[in-house]
């Protein structure tokens, strides 16, 4: 999923009880507001001068009229000639917002005056009509608060910051160039360089709004840091952003449930539905789509250097011992969602890396891919696990992956008989005949974007047992039941229990489930074939748009695998050292633009990683040898020299 497009419009709820009690302005001349503005700052004026000890009387007043003249600030609009309102002028050359924030800070400077202060520049950024944060006079104040509040101690002050912090994030993404001021603004400590995006970085793992808002201008700094060499380079070399964003995922696994306990025989995967309800799972996720997110609109310096923290900080110290548990529920439990997490990640860079701890990683001397085989023989929930770890790793369709599990076993043809191999190498001219016929289908007829129907199946059930939260059934979002790929035992186990059982209704394609049926018999076995033609019919489409999308993401493969490249004879044996196997890039398949940023991805798409995180795998194409191919071998054979 795009982190971008989920970024909610700001949220003016911490407002509600300020813009009761203050009255809104109302449009009037731009000479009389700015006479208004001029009597409240010369009140203001007479307080700020006194040398006299401040009474609480001083401080309602000043926080009165700073209100005022706020907002006759930001319902002022620019003039044409100069580009700023007569106000914002008087604010520059007066230094008002820095006048006032000195004197608060004269004075003891408490969470509630910090948050009053909060709000009154939230306010300027998020609602002015003109640009402010160009101007010094408005970031050297905003900046030197900034600083004042680096570690705040309060939900309320972390909230007010935050939200600030996003709407400043906001402004920048809407003018980058505004970004360079921030490296050059002065706070009281010294240089403030990148300081909004040092205050953000504690605030990646949090849970709630907090984090959301935190994670969402994180990642507006990053889209801009992906054109400015500056800011990536401070980001990469001078912050502690991706130490904290890779390891904090290694503190996250750690809450993860160790057990989970399925109702069934048939669940194999995680599902979303699976762990919607599980608050630690669901925190993870969070930030493994943060993730995601950034390496797709990061800098290269960045991007880099956080898929190399996830590598060594988060797969080789968590992911390699987990998977290596001994008890078997923690073993069907981390590989599971490794499962998860592979159907989840979308961009090349962070999935190459999955993929290289995968087959390179080594735990006591035994790669992580031999492990994984080793288990398949298995007769338990571990086995299936296992299958449906390696379906994901087939759908992805990476030459390295498909070359360790099945290529490299294929390519010295011994499983073939001497007589076979020549047909190996033999052009199907009946599949030729029928790819030439269905290239005759006009473009207008041709499926796109058709999405498989989801199949029936059984959910997780998280256990009370000690690292196992304990939820509410009711939290789970129960899934829907939709048609699965019909079968002719399927429609003649529905025609005897129509035939025994009268109370059993069959569903058409377009009732209801409880729509009850006709009283004809005919009538109901001819909804029966209607059912099995349509969905038939939808299987069959969903069939050639797996083929089509593996076709296309094996067409950068390094050789074609088709009996002459690579010759037979040049297959090596099973890598025996972790340099043996190097993952290219171009074996995900040539990169696609994305739309929005001007960015590239690669498989899985949009379409296919949502059906891969919600536990559903495109088919890869299947060659079986019939017994007719196996009859002309053995003839061949005996009538051979």
């Amino acid at each position: 999923m795009s982190w971008l497009s989920k970024l909610n419009p700001r949220h003016t709820g911490s407002k509600a009880s300020r813009a009761t009690g203050q009255p809104t302005p109302v449009t009037a001349d731009p000479e009389t507001c700015l006479m208004v503005f001029k009597n409240h700052w010369a009140q203001v004026s007479r307080i700020l001068e006194r040398r006299d000890p401040r009474t609480a009387d001083d401080g309602s007043a000043v926080r009165n009229y700073a209100d005022q003249m706020m907002y006759l600030l930001v319902e002022e609009r620019p003039r044409e000639d100069t580009g700023i309102g007569p106000i914002l002028e008087m604010v520059m050359l007066e230094d008002v917002l820095d006048q006032l924030l000195r004197w608060h800070l004269r004075g003891q400077l408490d969470d509630d005056k910090k948050i009053e202060q909060l709000k009154l520049f939230d306010l300027l950024v998020s609602q002015s009509q003109q640009p402010l944060l160009r101007h010094k006079p408005v970031l050297n104040p905003l900046m030197r608060l900034l600083a004042v509040c680096v570690e705040p101690r309060s939900p309320a002050l972390e909230s007010s910051l935050v939200l600030l912090l996003n709407q400043v994030c906001v402004s920048l993404s809407t003018e980058p160039s505004i970004l360079e001021l921030f490296f050059h603004a002065q706070t009281d400590q010294g240089p403030a360089n990148l300081l909004i995006f040092s205050i953000l970085i504690p605030f990646i793992h949090r849970e709630g709004p907090i984090g959301q808002q935190a994670r969402d201008a994180l990642l507006l700094i990053m889209a801009i840091s992906a054109e400015n060499t500056t800011v990536g380079r401070y980001i990469a070399n001078n912050s502690y952003f991706c130490p904290v964003l890779a390891t904090g995922l290694s503190a996250l696994y750690s809450s993860l449930p160790r057990k989970i306990e399925v109702r069934g025989d048939d669940w194999h995967a995680l599902r979303r539905e699976d762990w919607m309800g599980v608050s630690s799972i669901t925190m993870f996720m969070n930030s493994l789509e943060f993730c995601n997110a950034v390496i797709q609109v990061a800098h290269p310096l960045v991007r880099n250097q956080l898929v190399e923290y996830v590598h060594n900080g988060f797969l080789v110290p968590v992911m390699g011992p987990a998977l290596h548990k001994t008890s078997i529920e923690e073993m069907i439990a981390s590989t599971a969602y490794l499962d998860l997490f592979l159907r989840t990640v979308t961009e090349v860079a962070l999935l190459k890396t999955f993929l290289r701890f995968i087959v390179l990683h080594r735990h006591e001397n035994i790669t992580i891919l031999d492990t994984l085989i080793s288990r398949i023989s298995s007769n338990s929930r571990l086995c299936m696990v296992s299958l449906s770890l390696f379906r994901t790793l087939l759908t992805l369709s990476c030459e390295d992956i498909m070359l360790q599990l099945v290529l490299r076993y294929l390519i010295p043809c011994s499983h073939v008989m001497l007589s076979q191999r020549s047909a190996v190498k033999e052009q199907d001219l009946y599949g030729k005949t029928a790819d030439k016929f269905l290239s005759l289908i006009p473009d207008c007829c041709k499926p796109h974007n058709l999405a498989c129907p989801e199949r029936e199946e059984e959910h997780a059930v998280w256990s009370k047992a000690h690292g196992s939260p304990s939820i509410d059934s009711s939290t789970v979002t129960a899934a829907v039941p939709k048609a699965a790929t019909p079968s002719r035992i399927s429609l003649f186990a529905r025609q005897q229990s129509s035939g025994t059982e009268g109370a059993i209704v069959p569903r058409s394609p377009g009732g209801a489930p409880g729509e009850p049926a006709p009283c004809s018999p005919s009538h109901g076995r001819w909804e029966e074939v209607s059912e099995l033609d349509c969905n038939y019919l939808q299987y069959l489409r969903d069939a050639r748009m797996h083929i089509d999308r593996c076709v296309w993401a094996c067409s950068q493969w390094s050789a074609p695998y088709d009996g002459c490249q690579p010759h037979p004879g040049s297959a090596l044996p099973p890598p025996t050292d972790v340099d043996t196997v190097h993952l290219r890039m171009d074996h995900f398949g040539p990169e696609r633009p994305h739309s929005g940023l001007g960015l590239t991805a690669a498989l899985p798409t949009a379409d296919n990683g949502q059906r891969l995180e919600n536990g559903q795998c495109d088919g890869q194409p299947e060659v079986t040898a019939g017994p007719h191919s196996k009859k002309r071998g053995l003839r061949r054979g005996r009538e051979g020299p």
